[in-house]
């Protein structure tokens, strides 16, 4: 009876809304499924080549267009704002909602991110 009333409190309790927050930072694509955002609060994971997929509103058409720095073929980094779920405990990112791009200087001049 115990389980049972346990049971039904689990399938009543409200399911939790993912909650979105803009990031903006240098977004890495350094090589094949290898993606991370380093914004000021260190280095939030999308996706590394063998460890899982990236989130599934993630879009990888973004590569190419706008400011980007090739540094091995088409691989390299830019600099945007995302608007993400994040979960501060593992840094991965697990949603992306959108992506704004900036200009390279815009992350150049932020004395909050890692220098290029």
């Amino acid at each position: 009876m115990i389980r049972t009333a346990v049971l039904v409190m689990t399938l009543a309790a409200p399911v939790q809304a993912q909650v979105f927050e803009t990031r903006c930072g240098w977004l890495d694509n350094p090589s094949p499924a290898n993606w991370w955002l380093t914004d000021a609060d260190g280095s939030w994971t999308l996706s590394v080549q063998g460890q899982g997929a990236p989130p599934a509103s993630f879009d990888f058409e973004w590569q190419g267009a706008r400011s980007w720095v090739e540094t091995n073929g088409s691989y390299g980094f830019g600099c945007a704002c995302m608007d993400v779920a994040v979960n501060h405990e593992t840094r991965w990112i697990e949603a992306a909602q959108s992506v704004r791009w900036l200009p390279l200087s815009r992350c150049d001049a932020d004395p909050a991110l890692p220098p290029r």
